[in-house]
């Protein structure tokens, strides 16, 4: 944790602990989990004393200025969570729960800021993540649909909404290649940093896909690059996991990308 970020989680935790509402606060997200850095944003967990939540977390979305001086500050979750970007491009989340919402967490990847209560979340069972058929599955239908949907995309001509498609293909790809390596939805944290969980030959694999450009040829050229990349490694995915493989869609996708735009993908 830098100095930044360890001066703003303590203004954060002076704040909360002089709330008569507040019962609880932890570090949480990556900086909780001992592995953020300099880019991390601030994550705490607040246990109000008494429900609801909401209403303690519409106090802090109408004035945050005793914890620092923002710029912006947005209310999710019906007031249960607040995310603010400071004058100074810090940003910290305040999430708002409840005594029954504790059993989310995991107390392992929390550092406890003040507790002056018992409740706390609990330490869960170190298990390593392992990927399901039905993940797998939904992964790989998703993938197709996106693909097939190419069709009118360049019917229309509609080259941004295409762009678009292939930003999620290669989404779908990088969720595929963590579900592989065994990166579970707590470890992967924010969509801000993924190298550390990804291999060399992923991140390889990635880093060296064409540039997208919005024409015809360039949408379907991503599209069928892309699916060489995700096929492949879902296949084997699928195998190693018992996932029965959608092979009616497929057919008709791959039919269908043929016959209309010349596309196979493998």
């Amino acid at each position: 944790m830098t100095d930044e970020q360890g001066a703003l989680a303590a203004a954060i935790s002076r704040v909360l602990l002089a709330d008569a509402e507040i019962e609880a606060a932890w570090l949480g997200g990556s900086l909780g989990r001992g592995v953020g850095d300099e880019f991390s944003d601030v994550d705490v967990i607040a246990l109000v004393a008494e429900p609801p939540a909401a209403r303690v977390g519409a106090r802090y979305t109408q004035d945050v200025t005793h914890i620092a001086e923002p710029a912006l500050v947005t209310s999710l979750y019906g007031g249960r969570v607040i995310s603010v970007v400071t004058m100074g491009w810090q940003r910290f989340d305040i999430s708002f729960v409840e005594a029954r919402d504790l059993s989310r967490y995991d107390a392992a990847n929390l550092v406890t800021l003040f507790n002056r209560g018992a409740r706390t979340p609990p330490t869960s069972p170190a298990a390593p993540y392992q990927t399901t058929p039905d993940v797998v599955l939904g992964l790989v239908n998703e993938f197709l649909r996106i693909v097939g949907m190419l069709l009118g995309c360049v019917g229309r001509e509609e080259w941004v909404l295409g762009l678009a498609g292939a930003d999620i293909l290669r989404r779908l790809t990088v969720d595929l290649m963590l579900e592989e390596n065994g990166v579970g939805p707590v470890e992967r944290g924010g969509a801000l940093r993924r190298n550390p969980l990804l291999t060399p030959d992923q991140r390889r694999d990635l880093e060296t896909l064409t540039p997208v450009a919005a024409t015809r040829a360039g949408l379907i050229a991503a599209n069928q690059e892309l699916a060489a990349i995700f096929l492949p490694r879902a296949r084997t995915l699928a195998a190693r996991t018992g996932t029965a493989w959608p092979t009616g869609f497929e057919a008709a996708t791959k039919r269908r990308l043929v016959e209309r735009l010349g596309l196979s993908i493998d």
